[in-house]
């Protein structure tokens, strides 16, 4: 059982909104943090993965909404009965004090009745695989946040080093496993043999169980292409006609296939930063997958040499790190919003955060050596924002921060994610 960093947060939105939406993917660790709040709390459970309480809830969602007024009442896997969420509404509108907890394995906010029920009445929250820290068990760190408080690249350097502690080459070591194998509760601990089983059991599930219930599939063998080719093409931008004459499918059917992939959480679409409106910029979204896991998995990869002798340690590390970043971004008080910055000319920020006129870039370095050349794309970034450059942050394989410009520094990625040398390597088998 590992503490996750959501408990709080979730707590305390329990407290100030009489509805809160947990969303994830399947099998993230949704339901048993929804158990231990419920346990803090006191209250009913109900998970509509039981077929008789789902067709209960269909056939009496005010029975089942209205049933129990004692205590938290969590729905798990509320999307599968949407006509529940009008339910929860009019109890909230006529009962101010009652408490709701749903769970959702699609993301809800994408569906239009959804959003129409609980409009001003709810919190969202989202969570994924389990977190560099959370495996380290330590408090979230505030190392993201940090950047955009921090003076300069020394005081950040300074505030990095004083709480991870410096990195070891075991925590890197796990790191590198960490980005091949994903973070999935259920398949963690496994050998490569039983993960790859695990993985191939996740991906026939979402194929054949949740893509139903997120939108009708006409030929199952073209989603599984898309599935595939997106998953190979992690960490690249996308391009949506390439895309769609690789799988054979029409730019509208390949745009709705990303969509829901998008709804059930395997796949995340990151928007460009304009900073220079002038400028000749990519403006196609970049495609990363939720979980490094599932694509290294479909790529065939699994170990970190095996990665780095197909060329995909780069994207791999880059998906892996992005998500970790801004898994924590989003628990922030204040969490910025996440894009991306390529030229046409190929220089490019694998990760942009702006948080009000302020802006953080870091690139993820699959190496452990970095140099001041590496700065290149972040000090043409810099040049185009001005002032709004608060921040360059080279995420690396290495074992020490270094300071390589005023405003650029280059930090191990244990360290940029919170502890330098957690006990955890042994966690994720060799």
């Amino acid at each position: 059982m590992y503490q996750r960093h959501a408990m709080d947060r979730a707590s305390r939105l329990l407290d100030a909104f009489p509805v809160v939406v947990i969303t994830g993917a399947r099998q993230v660790g949704k339901t048993t943090l929804a158990r231990l709040l419920l346990e803090r709390t006191g209250g009913l459970y109900v998970t509509l993965d039981d077929l008789a309480v789902a067709d209960r809830a269909a056939r009496d969602p005010r029975g089942l909404v209205r049933g129990s007024t004692d205590g938290l009442l969590v729905i798990d896997e509320v999307q599968l009965v949407p006509d529940l969420l009008r339910e929860v509404k009019l109890a909230v509108d006529e009962e101010p004090e009652r408490r709701f907890l749903l769970t959702g394995s699609a993301n809800l906010l994408t569906m239009k009745p959804v959003t129409e029920s609980l409009a001003g009445r709810s919190a969202w929250l989202e969570i994924g695989p389990l977190l560099w820290s959370e495996l380290a068990d330590i408090e979230r760190p505030r190392t993201i946040e940090t950047a955009f408080e921090a003076a300069s690249a020394e005081e950040y350097a300074a505030s990095v080093e004083s709480r991870a502690g410096a990195a070891d080459r075991s925590a890197l070591d796990a790191v590198r496993r960490l980005a091949v194998s994903g973070s999935m509760p259920g398949a963690l601990t496994f050998d490569e043999e039983m993960r790859a089983a695990w993985h191939e059991a996740y991906r026939t599930t979402f194929l054949e169980r949740d893509l139903r219930q997120l939108g009708n599939v006409e030929y199952l063998p073209d989603f599984n292409r898309t599935l595939a080719l997106v998953m190979h093409r992690t960490a690249n931008v996308l391009n949506m006609s390439s895309l769609g004459s690789d799988v054979g499918v029409t730019h509208k059917t390949i745009k709705r296939y990303l969509g829901l992939l998008e709804t059930g959480y395997q796949l995340r679409l990151l928007a460009p930063y304009f900073a220079n409106v002038g400028k000749r910029l990519i403006r196609s979204p970049k495609t990363l997958a939720r979980d490094t896991g599932m694509a290294a998995h479909i790529m065939g990869v699994r170990t970190w040499p095996e990665a780095v002798s197909s060329g995909r340690d780069g994207a791999l590390l880059e998906t892996w790190v992005i998500a970790e970043v801004l898994a924590l971004d989003t628990l922030a008080s204040r969490p910025a919003a996440p894009h991306y910055w390529r030229t046409s000319g190929g220089a490019e920020i694998d990760l942009v955060l702006e948080l009000g006129e302020a802006v953080v870039g870091i690139e993820v370095k699959s190496r452990a050596t970095i140099r001041y050349e590496d700065t290149a794309a972040l000090r043409s970034f810099r040049s185009d924002l001005g002032a709004r450059f608060r921040l360059g942050v080279i995420a690396n394989l290495g074992t020490e921060v270094r300071v390589l410009d005023d405003r650029i520094v280059a930090v191990p990625i244990p360290m940029l994610l919170g502890a330098g040398a957690p006990a955890i390597p042994e966690i994720v088998p060799l």
